[in-house]
C-alpha cells in the first residue's frame, strides 16, 4: 500500500482492476487524501484555446511541446471557469450546464445550472469552483446579482458529495454594492479569490471605484473582504486587473502607460488570518503601447505566459517573457481573443469514486 502511494495516477487505474481488495483500497477517502494533489515535472502546463470554429486542449511541456489531451466533451461549446487541485469546470451551452473534468484519470460529472424564478439572472453572472481542502469535495459558485448598483446578491452552492444546489443565506454574502470582476479567480489555503470593486461618488458627483479582494471559503461557505495595500497601485493604474496564482501565492496583475510604451506588472501578496501580511513586486515589463497583453499564468521557470495581440491583428497569439531579449515572444500558438485559459498539470484521484458522466 506504501508503494501504490508513490506511483502515478495511470499505473493507480491500472492496478484498481486486480481486485476487489485493491480497488477498494484506492478508492478510500484515506487513500485519495493522503495521496494529495501532484505536479508533473515532464508536463507544464495544460492549455485550451479556440480557433475559429475550433477547440483544442493539450499539455504542454517546460519546452513548449503541446500534446493533444483526449478529451470526452465538447470544447468550442465549452467554457472553462478555473482550475482547482488538478480538476476543471467548464460550463456548457450558454451557461446552462456545468461540468467538472479530471485530465488524470478521464473523469467527468456535472450538474444543470438552477434558475430560481425569485433570483433574476444578469449580464453580472458568474461562476466559480474550488475543492475542498479537508474533505476534497468540488464545489461550484453561482453568483448573481443586478447589473445596476442596487439590489440583493443571491448566491447558490453546489458540490458533489451532496449531489445538490442550496442557496445561501444573507449573512454569509457581502455588501450589496460590492463587485466581482470576471478576469479570473485563484485558489489558495481553502479559499477562492477574486478581485472585487465598490463604487462612490465624490462630493463633485463623479463615480470612482475602490478595489479590494473577495474570498468565499471553502469550509464556512462564507464571504470575506480583504483590503489591498495602496503600494500596489490599484486604483491609481489603468483597470483591468486580473487575478492568478503562483503556488501559494496570489498574483494580481495589470498595465498602465508609460511614455510611448506600456508597462504590465504583477505583485505577489500572502494572505493570513483575512488579511495581506506581505506583498512583493515580481515583475514589470515595458512593450509595445500598440499591444494588449493578459497574464495567464506562468511556466515552470515562473516566467510570465501572456495572451498577446495588436490592434492590426485578428488572431490573439500565447507569448512567454524571454529575458535574454527583454521582450514576450511567441511560443507557436494562435487563437481567439480571450479563449485561452491554462492550469497547472496536477495528478489527482478527485473524482474517482464519483459516477463517470453523470447528470446531477
Amino acid at each position: 500500500m506504501d508503494i501504490m502511494n508513490r506511483i502515478p495516477v495511470k499505473s493507480l487505474l491500472q492496478f484498481r482492476t486486480v481486485s476487489k481488495q485493491w480497488k477498494s483500497y484506492i478508492d478510500s477517502f484515506n487513500f485519495i487524501r493522503d495521496y494529495g494533489f501532484r505536479e508533473i515535472h515532464t508536463c507544464c502546463f495544460n492549455l485550451t484555446y479556440k480557433r475559429g470554429l475550433e477547440g483544442f486542449m493539450c499539455s504542454v511541456d517546460e519546452n513548449f511541446v503541446y500534446t493533444p489531451l483526449n478529451v470526452n466533451f465538447n470544447i468550442p461549446l465549452s467554457t472553462p471557469i478555473a482550475t482547482s487541485e488538478g480538476v476543471w469546470c467548464f460550463s456548457f451551452d450558454a451557461n446552462t450546464f456545468l461540468f467538472l473534468w479530471n485530465p488524470s484519470i478521464k473523469k467527468m460529472v456535472g450538474t444543470l445550472v438552477p434558475n430560481y424564478t425569485n433570483q433574476p439572472d444578469s449580464p453580472k453572472m458568474l461562476f466559480g469552483f474550488g475543492v475542498h481542502p479537508d474533505n476534497l469535495d468540488p464545489t461550484i459558485l453561482k453568483i448573481n446579482y443586478p447589473l445596476y448598483d442596487q439590489g440583493s446578491w443571491y448566491v447558490s452552492v453546489f458540490t458533489v458529495s451532496s449531489r445538490r444546489w442550496y442557496n445561501l443565506e444573507s449573512y454569509c454574502l457581502p455588501r450589496e454594492s460590492i463587485r466581482i470582476k470576471r478576469a479570473g479567480q485563484a485558489v489558495i489555503g481553502g479559499k477562492i479569490y477574486w478581485v472585487g470593486s465598490e463604487k462612490f461618488y465624490g462630493d463633485d458627483g463623479i463615480s470612482f471605484k475602490i478595489y479590494m479582494l473577495v474570498s468565499f471559503d471553502l469550509i464556512t461557505h462564507q464571504f470575506q473582504l480583504i483590503d489591498m495595500p495602496e503600494q500596489l497601485g490599484v486604483g491609481v493604474f489603468s483597470p483591468p486587473y486580473s487575478i492568478s496564482q503562483l503556488h501559494n501565492s496570489l498574483i494580481i496583475s495589470g498595465s498602465f502607460n508609460f511614455g510611448d510604451m506600456r508597462i504590465i506588472y504583477a505583485w505577489a501578496l500572502q494572505i493570513d488570518d483575512g488579511e495581506v501580511s506581505s506583498y512583493s513586486m515580481i515583475f514589470n515589463i515595458p512593450y509595445q503601447a500598440n499591444h494588449q497583453l493578459k497574464l495567464l499564468g506562468f511556466n515552470k521557470d515562473e516566467k510570465p505566459i501572456v495572451e498577446a495581440n495588436d490592434m492590426h491583428n485578428i488572431p490573439h497569439w500565447l507569448q512567454v517573457f524571454n529575458p535574454t531579449v527583454g521582450r514576450f515572444q511567441n511560443v507557436g500558438v494562435e487563437g481567439n481573443g480571450g479563449s485561452f485559459f491554462i492550469g497547472p498539470y496536477k495528478e489527482s484521484l478527485v473524482l474517482l469514486t464519483e459516477l463517470n458522466n453523470e447528470l446531477m
